[in-house]
């Protein structure tokens, strides 16, 4: 192969990918602009109905028949006035009050309505203010006794993580990671393979390609390689986009942990190298089976029809490869899309052995080359080339 041939195709297929709006949206927009906007407003929308929720349950008050003066007082201290009701679950689900209390035979009820966000918020301050007044009346009846109240903690449970600070965060952030980039790879690659494939038909320049001095073999490199950059620039925009999002927004900053373990990223040159090393065998292997599928389609909304049932096979082995539990073993290397999300998890965790990111890397380059042959020997077949 003649790697001036080669460098040819490749400028002129990015030159076609950078001028095409279909693939600049889904390739820049959707990453830059969209996944930060959605985050945004995904925040601004939960923290809204959660003002909300308290505002009505304060507006609307609760229902309470109770005989304790200690029980009813400390549901005034809750800050919800108390209103007067007949039937209490009646009212409940007609949204008269946001909740209700009944006490009867020393058992204190609560009714709320846990499809209600104004409703469960309104239940569990109610529980909260009802078990500080359990364990105070508790309290009160031990002293009066002369029992101390160190009978009520006999003994300290404390649990401690022996995990790491990067170790959490790379459990964090592994299993979201494999999953996000492998379905990158084939969602993100989608449209540039589709348009160097059937768009081209579609335009009538295959011919052109065809006729010039680059073999079949050097051509199919030349736009492999422009579907390989396409799946590494969304995905790498996509992967910066959303670490900006989850460490900026105020969800993760609610917990100090979490915000925490977002904030640190393991990230450093080794991993990134491994996961490269992992990454481009399956780049070859996603942008060379989409290119193989796409050239027997005619049309550019015919490609889009064989390769989304593709992308969506991605998602089980991606996600089941990022969940916990479970253990990566030679032979689950040898498993397609699921052995490189194992393998990108055992990475940010620091677990991986070299067994198996060496059985892992040897099966998908044996993958990537197969998906190479038989995307080249398509583009050799006039019959796939010229379907009509």
């Amino acid at each position: 192969m003649r790697f001036p041939m080669i460098q040819a195709i490749y400028q002129k297929e990015m030159l076609d990918m950078f001028r095409d709006r279909r693939t600049m949206i889904s390739m820049l927009v959707v990453p830059i602009v969209v996944l930060p906007l959605v985050f945004a407003l995904m925040v601004r929308f939960t923290s809204r109905v959660e003002e909300n929720a308290e505002t009505e349950a304060r507006t609307l008050g609760i229902a309470a028949r109770v005989t304790t003066p200690s029980v009813r007082e400390a549901l005034e201290k809750a800050g919800y006035p108390i209103r007067e009701k007949e039937s209490l679950r009646t009212a409940v689900e007609k949204k008269e009050v946001s909740a209700a209390v009944e006490e009867r035979q020393g058992v204190i009820e609560i009714y709320v309505d846990s499809s209600n966000p104004t409703s469960s918020a309104a239940g569990d301050k109610i529980r909260i203010a009802l078990s500080d007044l359990k364990d105070q009346t508790i309290r009160e009846s031990l002293r009066t006794s002369g029992i101390p109240e160190s009978v009520l903690t006999p003994f300290i449970v404390k649990r401690t993580n022996i995990a790491g600070e990067r170790k959490m965060a790379g459990a964090i952030w592994g299993t979201m990671l494999g999953y996000i980039l492998l379905l990158l790879m084939f969602t993100g690659g989608m449209y540039p393979v589709i348009d160097m494939t059937a768009g081209e038909k579609e335009r009538k320049t295959l011919e052109a390609f065809l006729a010039s001095p680059a073999a079949r073999r050097e051509i199919v490199v030349g736009k492999t390689l422009a579907a390989m950059t396409a799946i590494f620039l969304t995905a790498l925009l996509t992967l910066g986009s959303m670490v900006y999002s989850l460490k900026n927004n105020r969800i993760s900053s609610k917990s100090e942990a979490m915000k925490q373990m977002m904030g640190t990223i393991p990230l450093d040159p080794g991993t990134i190298a491994m996961i490269l090393a992992t990454l481009i065998p399956v780049a070859i292997f996603a942008a060379s089976l989409m290119f193989a599928i796409a050239l027997f389609a005619r049309s550019f909304k015919e490609g889009q029809s064989y390769l989304t049932p593709l992308a969506l096979l991605v998602i089980f082995p991606a996600l089941l490869g990022g969940l916990p539990g479970l253990q990566l073993t030679p032979l689950l290397c040898l498993v397609p899309i699921f052995n490189a999300s194992m393998v990108i998890r055992g990475i940010m965790l620091g677990e991986l052995s070299n067994v198996n990111f060496a059985v892992a890397l040897a099966a998908n380059v044996l993958y990537a080359a197969i998906a190479m042959t038989i995307a080249t020997r398509q583009f050799d077949k006039e019959s796939v080339l010229f379907r009509s």
